[in-house]
């Protein structure tokens, strides 16, 4: 017999009630899970406090689990010794499982096999990072890169291909931190034939300059014109950044991710990784909607331990970053831009029912006021079938009067509070001040009865979960800015923060009743840290998130140690 495991909103409400002081409550109540049947093999787990996610009993001093992996009880004590077979974890902080709600694996992988381009300063530094990359990577036949941002340029200014050029003679495509912009060189967008006469596609833009030429800058479905023209990765390759990109989030204290766009041949290179046993982490797949063939994927694999297939990723508009998210009225700092629909809401609408009819969940990118509106009139034109978690991804800019609206259909917002930290610098430029009432508004979302799913985007962000907890408890910057936060009134608590990249993000696959709490007859996945650094938060020290590192992660019982950590 198992226990009843706590619904989602009552996890959220018992954590928005709770407050700071609750995470250090003495377990003075009796247990209320069930007695343990006679012959139950069991082990105990001790070392670091346990802060468990479950309502009722807060945190623990040890976890008894048995063979299958799943938590029995939680003890406010550690056993006597001799009684069970005892496992000592590393660490003084022990969490229920942290699962990213949104990244991309094969990207995190990739990304660290190409240009490194977070940070950079200028387009002259651009640049100077291609020449670096090529003379190291002679044998390359074309150049990747990922991660600049024109806002950290003198004044905001694009970069150009004239930027780059003298840099290498290879084509070369180096993607905006979003991955909603890219920037192509003048090789690339010669063999891409893009040129004066070429037509912006639907849902993208060409940058020009004031004679009609293209830039280099491609924003969304223009990046498309240049990137297949490109060599595309082999399986090898596809299944090497995988692992890479699993083995960075396993040593970054994830037990879960859910991969948010995943093509078919990632897929295929998943599944042969799950059948090896490499898999650091559980995975929760929803595939590219725009590659061919993706919903004839859906059900045809059954679910496994590490892999599960939900749905299909959608998109409604583009980034705010590149002046690309969908808004109801034009962009403050570019009158007469009101961004892009990437897709045209009839053929959202046709997809996402075509989705439904197979039974299964759409996650749909919507960033703008606009782009989120029309995802949710999509959803109440085609409501998801009976068991099935639509899904809002980022909803970063959400008129106020749309809140509600989520949680009357349900739907999931997977939100992302890094996303907040790094895009307070120009936020209220492209918006204005009026419209950030709704900008990242995980208070409001929480206020409203609306679930909520905590991720970071990686590779655009650092999938270091730590880093996201610290961001939804501030709002503020690694430097401590701005001093009171960013629309402060829109933190969360710790445990607030904790269940929406535990609970939350359980509940939006479908699994609460397996995953985001130490729960009798939940699993026994948590991560593991070297410093109690919730213990600090709720003691004012908020940073101590950003000091601690990962020790570790436990899924099913089983630990695995970083194998690097940062």
């Amino acid at each position: 017999m198992r226990a009843h495991v706590p619904t989602l909103p009552a996890l959220l409400l018992a954590a928005s009630l709770a407050g700071p002081a609750a995470a250090a409550e003495p377990m003075s109540k009796p247990s209320p899970h069930p007695d343990i049947p006679v012959g139950t093999k069991l082990t105990a787990y001790v070392g670091p406090r346990f802060v468990t996610g479950e309502s009722m009993v807060p945190e623990a001093a040890a976890v008894l689990v048995d063979e299958t992996g799943r938590v029995r009880a939680l003890l406010k004590h550690a056993p006597p010794a001799g009684l069970y077979p005892l496992v000592k974890l590393p660490g003084a902080l022990a969490v229920a499982g942290l699962h990213d709600a949104h990244l991309h694996v094969q990207g995190i992988g990739q990304a660290r096999a190409q240009v490194q381009l977070l940070g950079a300063k200028s387009p002259a530094e651009l640049k100077k990072r291609v020449a670096d990359w090529v003379a190291q990577h002679k044998d390359a036949t074309a150049v990747r890169g990922r991660g600049w941002d024109q806002s950290l340029f003198a004044g905001g200014a694009w970069p150009s291909a004239r930027d780059l050029e003298g840099a290498t003679d290879k084509p070369a495509l180096l993607s905006r931190v979003d991955g909603h912009a890219a920037l192509a060189n003048k090789q690339l967008l010669a063999l891409a034939g893009i040129t004066k006469d070429t037509r912006d596609p639907p849902g993208g833009k060409i940058h020009r300059d004031d004679k009609g030429e293209p830039t280099g800058v491609l924003i969304d479905n223009a990046i498309d014109l240049a990137e297949q023209k490109l060599p595309a990765p082999s399986d090898a390759d596809i299944e090497r950044f995988l692992l890479a990109g699993l083995e960075a989030c396993a040593d970054g204290g994830l037990t879960s991710v859910t991969d948010q766009g995943m093509s078919l041949a990632a897929l295929r290179a998943l599944v042969r990784l799950d059948e090896a046993g490499k898999l650091p982490t559980r995975v929760f797949v929803y595939l590219d909607g725009a590659e061919a063939g993706s919903l004839d994927q859906l059900g045809v694999r059954a679910p496994t331990a590490r892999v599960r297939v939900l749905g299909v990723k959608l998109y409604a508009d583009g980034a705010m970053g590149s002046r690309g998210a969908a808004l109801l009225a034009p962009y403050s700092d570019d009158p007469g831009n009101t961004g892009l629909l990437l897709t045209e809401p009839k053929l959202l609408l046709e997809r996402v029912r075509a989705v439904h009819n197979k039974g299964f969940a759409a996650a749909i990118h919507a960033i703008g006021d606009r782009g989120n509106r029309v995802v949710l009139d999509t959803f109440d034109a085609s409501p998801a079938p009976a068991g099935v978690r639509d899904r809002v991804e980022h909803a970063q800019l959400v008129d106020p009067g749309d809140i509600k609206r989520f949680a009357r259909r349900g739907a999931i917002a997977s939100m992302q509070p890094t996303h907040a930290t790094s895009d307070m610098r120009w936020a209220e430029a492209r918006v204005g001040k009026g419209r950030l009432a709704g900008a990242y508004a995980w208070r409001s979302m929480l206020q409203q009865g609306v679930a909520l799913a905590f991720g970071s985007d990686a590779p655009v962000e650092d999938e270091r979960p730590q880093l996201g907890i610290y961001a939804a408890l501030t709002r503020q910057d690694a430097e401590g800015q701005p001093p009171a936060g960013f629309l402060p009134e829109q933190r969360v608590a710790q445990r607030e923060a904790l269940a929406a990249f535990a609970a939350g993000s359980a509940y939006a696959v479908g699994m609460e009743q397996h995953l985001g709490a130490l729960t009798p007859g939940m699993f026994f996945d948590v991560s593991l840290f070297a410093d109690d650094a919730a213990l600090a938060a709720d003691r004012g020290d908020a940073r101590a998130w950003l000091r601690t590192k990962p020790a570790g992660v436990v899924i099913g019982g089983a630990l695995r140690a970083p194998k690097s950590t940062r």
